[in-house]
């Protein structure tokens, strides 16, 4: 098969769960010998505009905003997935056999462009969906009236087509109930090869990995910490860092909280081994890689009753009072040994959960 992928960032360039997600099952279809473009924006570090890497053909539309301007007022910037949608039609205009075009659904402006491109050629459209947002949330993020506008296009993208693939069942669930829309179950998220890392020694230390958003919820992770003798990493970037630099002071952690803006994804992984355990916090989550990643390292995920993940992720984590979350941890940490016996069985569950390599048969079904 020849197939399309569109969004405006791309893994390893910009690394975020979506764009890890999508390089996975990229790169599993290119090894099958499948034919695999990506449309996406040009970011510090790619080889040109027009490249292939691990066997995928990269398709630059336009350059990239610096991270440091996704965010503004702690809203994402409207200007970089807009710039996108209007590039996005000329490098697609040189293609026209593609047996289908595979673009994730937020932030919704491409899609329209993708819709009619796909009529055109008479392609396979399928949207992938991350999250569903309801009405009630669109208006706590935008406000009133941008967020009824919000939700209106949200609204109208499952009319673009009949071709639907969610991250997880939670996601499949919701997109049934608001939109009346099917779904195919994919939450590829891991490929086997990439975690063997070597032998690493637990520190006492805790690590947060992902945005510094309101919705992770650090400023929790930052007071909970304050209540134990361990220590904490926060690797992510976000609008957040400074409020929540100014918070690890005050609670008087800065001998025991590093901050990390950037790190390979080697370093990466070695934090999250050596880490007793992710806490994932967030209140608004689609499948979170980090957290499956974390638990095929062998480390633990602590959450609390309110985090937002889905069924078959949240079930493999291990649950916090999140009145107490701070004795908790402790607790934890104190009855260390039992855990990690426990997360032997969670990795496998979440190797056979969780693999890319079902991207093929999922693919070849949608193609048809």
């Amino acid at each position: 098969m020849k197939i399309a992928f569109a969004y405006d960032s791309a893994y390893p360039w910009f690394n975020g769960g979506i764009e890890k997600r999508r390089f996975l099952i990229m790169e599993n279809l290119a090894k099958n010998g499948h034919e695999v473009h990506c449309f996406t924006m040009q970011r510090e570090g790619m080889p040109g505009k027009e490249f292939k890497y691990k066997g995928i053909n990269y398709h630059c539309c336009g350059v990239a905003m610096p991270v440091e301007k996704m965010y503004v007022h702690g809203r994402r910037n409207i200007r970089w997935p807009l710039k996108y949608a209007l590039i996005l039609p000329f490098k697609l205009a040189k293609y026209d056999d593609f047996d289908i075009i595979d673009a994730d659904a937020f932030p919704f402006l491409h899609l329209f462009t993708i819709w009619l491109y796909a009529k055109l050629k008479k392609i396979r459209f399928v949207i992938t969906w991350h999250e569903v947002w309801k009405k009630e949330y669109w208006q706590k993020y935008l406000g009133r009236v941008p967020g009824l506008i919000g939700y209106f296009i949200e609204s109208l993208s499952p009319k673009l087509t009949d071709s639907f693939i969610s991250n997880s069942e939670e996601t499949a669930k919701m997109l049934k109930e608001e939109f009346g829309k099917e779904s195919i179950v994919f939450p590829a998220a891991v490929s086997s090869e990439e975690f063997d890392i070597g032998k690493v020694e637990k520190k006492n230390q805790f690590i947060f990995v992902g945005r510094l958003v309101p919705e992770k919820r650090v400023d929790m992770i930052l007071k909970a910490i304050a209540e134990t003798s361990a220590k904490a990493k926060i690797i992510g970037i976000g609008p957040e860092e400074k409020k929540l630099k100014e918070l690890a002071s005050k609670l008087g952690l800065k001998n025991r909280v590093s901050f990390a803006r950037r790190v390979s994804r080697k370093k990466l992984f070695k934090s999250i081994k050596e880490s007793k355990a992710l806490l994932m916090f967030s209140s608004r989550e689609g499948l979170s890689l980090t957290t499956i990643e974390a638990m095929m390292l062998g480390t633990p995920v602590l959450i609390v009753g309110s985090t937002s993940l889905p069924k078959e992720v949240r079930e493999l984590c291990t649950v916090l009072d999140e009145k107490n979350i701070g004795r908790e941890i402790n607790n934890f940490l104190s009855d260390y040994a039992k855990y990690e016996e426990r997360v032997k069985k969670i990795k496998a569950l979440a190797k056979e959960r969780f693999s890319a390599d079902m991207a093929e048969k999922i693919y070849s079904k949608l193609g048809k």
